[in-house]
């Protein structure tokens, strides 16, 4: 069962430990005051002494019982907007500048001007800062795809109550940010837990691209949630480089992130499919649905692949994974399998153009939608 209640007990502690007065001025029963992602952002940033204490009260005064005087000092972004949780967003002489921008029918929030917190969660793929210039968040550009996301988190909704429910317990936030994908990707990160960042990078992404993104990066959040112990699913050191068990050497990812790759293919395959399942896309975006489909088939072939391999180096599954782990493993594995063989048209698509993201434009070259 998926609980958050270890992440919440530990930010109560590290809270305690740094400003206890903040306890006393919040709801203590009330999960979503510590399930806040900021407050994952500021504990996380310690280690590079990213902002002052002070930026703690900041980011909790929102959900003060009793409401004081704003304090913003720290909160400011590069444009002299300053983001309250719970609150909204400010100028610098404290008028509100826009509401706290909640997705319609659901529980899920919108970031949607830059955020001074985060900026140094976005890394490139060396783990380096990426200067903010390059990465583009704007009012604008949330509004431009609104529809879509909030559509595809109904679709998700209406199709898969269960694994939806699931999306709003583990994710609180969504960033939709533009960025070259040399940059980086699309992706969560436990340094800023419960948030999405999602890429929109491609002019003509819809509602599948957010469907299969949504599922995808959530899908990372719900994992970390599951593996906050991790020594109760894994019986090897997790953090081990898995091309030490696997005949391909240039391997970087450790067994960890290959157990969450496989994860998030699980997750991508439920919503696309739950998805197709209960007639929620057009012509063309059935064709783009299963495109999809079938390109991480192919990946997640190549992962069980490699997770086999790792099986086989350590004589068995009881000496890789505890029955924990090999409880999520086969729910992936069985889903892996019942997609493959109910999409099996799939198996003919070309993929030999793709880039590392699924990108439509190039799919359908090679794989024409039939117009009968």
């Amino acid at each position: 069962m998926t609980t958050n209640t270890e992440f919440i007990n530990t930010i109560k502690l590290l809270l305690y430990k740094e400003n206890p007065s903040l306890l006393e001025k919040v709801d203590f029963e009330d999960d979503n005051v510590f399930l806040d992602p900021l407050l994952f952002a500021y504990f996380n940033s310690k280690k590079e002494n990213m902002f002052s204490k002070d930026m703690l009260t900041e980011i909790m005064q929102g959900y003060f019982i009793e409401k004081e005087p704003l304090i913003l000092k720290e909160s400011f972004n590069n444009k002299g907007i300053a983001y309250v949780p719970n609150l909204g967003y400010f100028d610098k002489q404290g008028n509100k500048v826009d509401d706290v921008y909640i997705i319609n029918n659901t529980s899920i929030e919108l970031l949607i001007h830059p955020v001074t917190h985060l900026k140094h969660i976005f890394k490139d793929f060396n783990e380096n800062n990426i200067d903010e210039s390059k990465i583009e968040i704007s009012k604008a550009q949330s509004l431009k795809y609104e529809n879509a996301l909030t559509q595809a988190l109904q679709y998700i909704k209406t199709s898969n109550k269960v694994h939806y429910d699931l999306i709003e317990q583990c994710c609180k936030k969504i960033v939709l940010f533009e960025t070259d994908p040399k940059n980086t990707n699309s992706f969560s990160t436990i340094n800023a837990h419960g948030i999405a960042f999602l890429n929109v990078y491609q002019e003509d992404y819809d509602e599948v691209f957010f469907v299969d993104d949504i599922a995808h990066q959530t899908g990372h959040i719900i994992m970390t949630t599951i593996l906050f112990e991790r020594k109760k699913y894994f019986l090897i050191d997790e953090n081990q480089n898995i091309g030490t068990f696997t005949k391909n050497k240039s391997e970087y990812r450790s067994f960890y992130i290959l157990f969450h790759a496989l994860y998030t293919y699980y997750t991508t395959f439920l919503c696309l499919d739950a998805c197709l399942e209960n007639n929620c896309f057009d012509k063309r975006q059935i064709h783009e649905a299963k495109g999809r489909i079938g390109f991480y088939l192919l990946k997640c072939k190549t992962d069980l692949i490699n997770f086999e391999e790792i099986i086989n180096y350590h004589n068995g599954f009881n000496n890789v994974l505890s029955f924990e782990g090999i409880e999520i493993f086969q729910n992936i594995e069985n889903k892996y399998f019942e997609v493959l063989k109910k999409h099996e048209e799939v198996t003919f698509f070309k993929y030999k153009n793709q880039p590392y993201n699924f990108t439509y434009s190039e799919f359908i070259k090679l794989n024409p939608l039939n117009n009968d």
